[in-house]
């Protein structure tokens, strides 16, 4: 890794990652991780994903109603959990299916199944499929330019433990930088860099597609630099 660093690694900063809603403690780790690079010879290049922005709104209407579709199978019959002395084939599933899954399922099935219903698969599902090539679109045009993608996995420090539980839209807005990956189908990793006020903050990386070799090389070259993997928060040694 050392050799391909010296030869010009090519690393993308993508301008949508360090807006307005980057914590300042958090974009200074990243900043520090990016300097570390740098010293390895790697080469700091802008880029931008017009699109990106729109990640949160797509994916929380694509997951949805892929986790709406997907989980229908576990009705308690084939599948999953299944209920103690149902009164008949009803029962049966609606038991199953309450006491199987938690909240956050439950709120993630409802939703996808009202994006898919007829009069709004076109007004939602449809337009967030569009909307999700335009993302993929955006990251294959920067990859033209860069071998990887570097930037925070979130705009945040980790929470405390049980602070967001009662949350939900809260810990949805946290994914807006690592979703967009996830839309295009990109392998990407987040590793530890430092800690804010106590609480770990940490850098993701995306490659290309079938990039995966390059992306770990760059990832573990990283952890020789560093030993952010090997601490803990206060507390938690």
């Amino acid at each position: 890794m050392r050799a391909a660093a010296r030869q010009g690694l090519k690393v993308g900063l993508l301008k949508e990652f360090f807006d307005k809603g980057l914590e300042p403690e958090n974009e200074q780790r990243i900043r520090e991780a990016l300097r570390i690079y740098e010293g390895l010879g790697a080469t700091l290049t802008e880029v931008s994903l017009p699109n990106l922005p729109l990640s949160v709104p797509v994916y929380y209407v694509v997951a949805p109603a892929e986790c709406s579709s997907n989980l229908a199978r576990f009705d308690g019959v084939r599948f999953g959990h299944r209920c103690e002395n149902p009164k008949d084939l009803q029962d049966l599933y609606r038991r199953s299916r309450g006491e199987g899954f938690g909240a956050e399922v439950k709120r993630r099935i409802m939703t996808g199944t009202y994006v898919l219903s007829a009069g709004y698969y076109d007004a939602f599902y449809l337009k967030a499929q569009r909307v999700r090539q335009l993302i993929s679109n955006d990251f294959e045009r920067a990859f033209h330019e860069v071998d990887v993608v570097i930037g925070p996995t979130t705009p945040t420090t980790a929470f405390e433990l049980g602070a967001k539980t009662a949350d939900p839209v809260t810990m949805y807005l946290n994914d807006i930088y690592t979703i967009g990956a996830n839309l295009a189908g990109l392998p990407a990793i987040s590793l530890p860099c430092g800690l804010a006020q106590g609480l770990p903050t940490a850098l993701q990386i995306i490659g290309p597609h079938f990039g995966e070799e390059r992306l770990l090389n760059v990832a573990h070259r990283y952890q020789l630099e560093t030993d952010w993997h090997r601490r803990a928060p206060p507390g938690f040694a």
